[in-house]
């Protein structure tokens, strides 16, 4: 189960892990928690809430996404996350959505880190992290694995990254599947030396591939594994 708080962070973050889960026969589930009409700072200086809910059925379809769901559409909330409040997202992420922790019961829970600038992104782990709690797993799904995905664009940073200590080695095919499903984000599509251009999606790869000797790899923070 994947939380993004927006569409394409599942796939900057994970589409290697999407990959390599239903490689393995496992299902993925993507709670995005909010999408509107967004002025940016393209060429196009906008994109539309059509437009990028037709991206992400097509990212869904692509990556074989087992289901998915968007929360909070519409500006109230769109980049204004702490409006909602923790308890809310945290109600949402848990039981309330028709892709929370108790439905879909996932072994693996994956959201933003903690340190980024954007704050939906800061809200979304706050909210994810408080949800996976320790509790009696008699009465409350225990998530044995939880883990932080990292972007390129978190290497701006205020307060500094946590450093990776989970990694993912792909192959150069599934790589070519990441950048392919990347760029179906029409909207967000930037050029180099954008850290959001697929070029610098491939640098950082070959970056994280490079600390375990594969030529590629995503990067993630394990916070909590449980030894089956």
């Amino acid at each position: 189960m994947i939380i993004a708080p927006h569409p394409d962070d599942e796939v900057l973050g994970c589409a290697g892990l999407i990959q390599k889960v239903k490689h393995a026969g496992g299902k993925v589930y993507v709670l995005f928690l909010t999408v509107a009409d967004t002025e940016d700072f393209s060429q196009k200086g906008f994109s539309g809430t059509h437009e990028r809910k037709e991206e992400i059925d097509e990212v869904a379809s692509f990556l074989k996404f087992d289901d998915y769901q968007i929360i909070f559409e519409g500006d109230r909330f769109h980049l204004k996350l702490d409006l909602v409040g923790q308890h809310e997202l945290m109600n949402q992420i848990e039981r309330k959505s028709r892709i929370s922790l108790e439905k879909v019961k996932p072994t693996i829970l994956a959201f933003p880190q903690i340190s980024s600038y954007n704050q939906d992104h800061k809200m979304s782990a706050l909210a994810a992290f408080a949800s996976v709690r320790p509790a009696q797993k008699q009465t409350k799904h225990f998530v044995p694995y939880v883990i932080s995905y990292e972007m390129p664009v978190d290497a701006w940073s205020l307060t500094g990254n946590p450093v990776p200590n989970l990694f993912v080695p792909l192959t150069k095919g599934e790589l070519a599947v990441k950048l392919e499903a990347w760029k179906m984000y029409k909207s967000q599509l930037r050029p180099p030396p954008n850290p959001r251009s697929p070029r610098i999606i491939e640098d950082l790869a070959v970056l994280r591939g490079s600390l375990i000797g594969h030529f590629f790899a995503e990067a993630f923070h394990l916070l909590r594994g449980e030894v089956l």
